[in-house]
C-alpha cells in the first residue's frame, strides 16, 4: 500500500490536525463544520482531491485519497465527512458538459457541491430543461456549498415516466442560494455535519446542468484519465466513508486503552486494565478493525489496478468493491460500540470522548451506501439473483 499511496499529501493533511482540534467543540454545538477548518481544507486542496488537473484539481489517485481521509479523520469526523461529500460531487461532474463542469469549478476555493440524492424529488421538462419540485433530507453541508445536486425523476402528470421498465430519473444542479436549506438537522452523531432538509418549488434548471441517471455515459473531455473510469462504489463510497468509520473506530480503542489505566470499575478492586473481559474485548476489537482496515485497502488497490488497466469490473467485482465498504463501516461501527460498553459509566458523559466516538459511528453504520443490508445486496449477486442496490451498475 504505501508504494502507490502519495505520502506528500498525507502530511499536508496532517499538518491540519491543529487547526481541525481548535474547531472542533464549535462544530458540535453549531451543527456546521467551522469556517476556518472548511478553508484549511479548501487551501490544502484536500476538497479537490477528484477535481481534475484541467480544471484546478489533485486528480489524486483512490487509494491515497483514502488515506488522507482516513488521516482527517483520526482527528475528527466531521471534517472528513466533508471530505465525502466534496470529492463524490466533483465525480458527478463527469456526466455534464464540459462548458457546466468549467463554470462549476471557477472558483477553487468555493466549489463544494452539497447533495440530497434519494429519493428524487419530481423533475417535469419544459423548454431548454427541467422544473424541480420537492423536499429531501440529508443534505451535509448545505449551508457551505455553492452548489447543488439533486436527483429528479420525470414526471408526464402525475405519473413517472418509464424507458425501459423502469422510471426515468436524471441527476440535477443548481446553484445553493436557489433552493431552500431548512434548519432540521438534530441527529445523535455526526452533528457537525449540517446534514439538513432542502426543498425546491418550480425550480428551473437549464437542461446543461442535468444529465441522465443512467449506468452507461460519455464522459466530458475533462474526465478521460483511468481515475474516472473507476465504479461510483470505489470513487465516491469506499475511498470516503469506510475510512472516516475506521479512524473513530481506532480513536476508540485507543480511547478505552488509556481509560483502561485509570479505572476501576465499581464493586471491584482490580483495575480495568487487569480484567480479563476488557483485555479480551480490546484484543478481538483489535483484530477485528484490522481485518476490515485491511479487506478496505485491499479491496481499493486491487480495482485501481484493474481499472487502469483498462479492464471493465464485472458486477461481481463491483459488488465486492460494496462488501469492503460496507464491512469496514459495520465493523468499525462493533468495535466502538465494544469499545464503549467496555468503557462503562464513564463513557455516557460528554465529557469522554468514547461518548461522541460511539454517536458518530452509529450514524455512519446507517447510511444508505453501507448499512447492514448491503450485505444482501452482496448474497445477491452471489446466488445468482439481481442485485437490489442499483448503484452497483454505475
Amino acid at each position: 500500500m504505501n508504494a502507490i499511496v502519495d505520502e506528500t499529501l498525507v502530511e499536508k493533511a496532517r499538518t491540519l490536525g491543529p487547526v481541525i482540534r481548535e474547531h472542533t467543540e464549535a462544530a458540535e454545538r453549531e451543527r456546521r463544520l467551522s469556517k476556518p477548518v472548511i478553508e484549511a481544507l479548501n487551501r490544502a486542496g484536500l476538497t479537490r482531491m477528484a477535481v481534475p488537473k484541467s480544471l484546478g484539481g489533485l486528480e489524486t489517485d483512490p487509494v491515497t485519497m483514502l488515506r488522507v481521509v482516513e488521516e482527517i479523520a483520526s482527528v475528527d469526523s466531521i471534517p472528513a465527512w466533508l471530505l465525502m461529500v466534496a470529492n463524490g460531487g466533483t465525480i458527478i461532474g463527469s456526466r455534464l458538459p464540459a462548458a457546466t463542469v468549467e463554470q462549476l469549478f471557477a472558483d477553487p476555493s468555493d466549489c463544494l457541491i452539497a447533495s440530497a440524492f434519494q429519493p428524487p424529488v419530481a423533475a417535469r421538462e419544459v423548454a431548454g430543461g427541467y422544473r424541480l419540485t420537492g423536499r429531501r433530507a440529508l443534505s451535509s453541508y448545505a449551508h457551505a456549498a455553492r452548489w447543488m445536486c439533486l436527483t429528479g425523476v420525470v414526471m408526464d402528470g402525475e405519473q413517472p415516466r418509464i424507458t425501459s421498465g423502469a422510471p426515468t430519473m436524471i441527476i440535477a444542479l443548481m446553484p445553493t442560494k436557489d433552493v431552500e436549506v431548512l434548519d432540521t438537522w438534530h441527529a445523535l452523531g455526526l452533528r457537525g455535519s449540517d446534514s439538513a432538509d432542502v426543498e425546491v418549488q418550480d425550480l428551473f434548471v437549464p437542461l446543461t446542468f442535468t444529465c441522465p441517471l443512467v449506468p452507461a455515459f460519455e464522459p466530458n473531455k475533462h474526465y478521460l484519465s483511468p481515475l474516472y473510469k473507476l465504479p461510483m462504489l470505489a470513487s465516491i463510497v469506499l475511498a470516503t466513508i469506510p475510512p472516516t468509520a475506521i479512524a473513530v473506530a481506532r480513536n476508540a480503542i485507543e480511547e478505552l486503552c488509556a481509560l483502561a489505566t485509570k479505572r476501576t470499575p465499581l464493586a471491584s478492586a482490580v483495575p480495568l486494565r487487569d480484567r480479563g473481559v476488557a483485555q479480551s474485548q480490546i484484543g478481538r476489537a483489535e483484530a477485528m478493525l484490522s481485518a476490515a482496515r485491511a479487506l478496505m485497502y485491499e479491496t481499493m488497490v486491487e480495482t485501481w489496478t484493474r481499472t487502469k488497466a483498462g479492464e471493465t469490473l464485472t458486477v461481481e467485482q463491483r459488488t465486492r468493491v460494496l462488501m469492503a465498504a460496507t464491512h469496514a463501516v459495520q465493523v468499525a461501527a462493533e468495535v466502538t460500540n465494544m469499545m464503549f460498553t467496555c468503557g462503562g459509566s464513564s463513557a455516557v458523559f460528554s465529557r469522554h470522548p468514547l461518548e461522541r466516538l460511539f454517536r458518530d459511528s452509529q450514524v455512519m453504520r446507517q447510511h444508505g451506501f453501507v448499512a447492514a443490508s448491503r450485505y444482501e445486496t452482496m448474497a445477491q449477486v452471489m446466488l445468482g439473483l439481481p442485485p437490489d442496490f442499483p448503484l452497483v451498475f454505475f
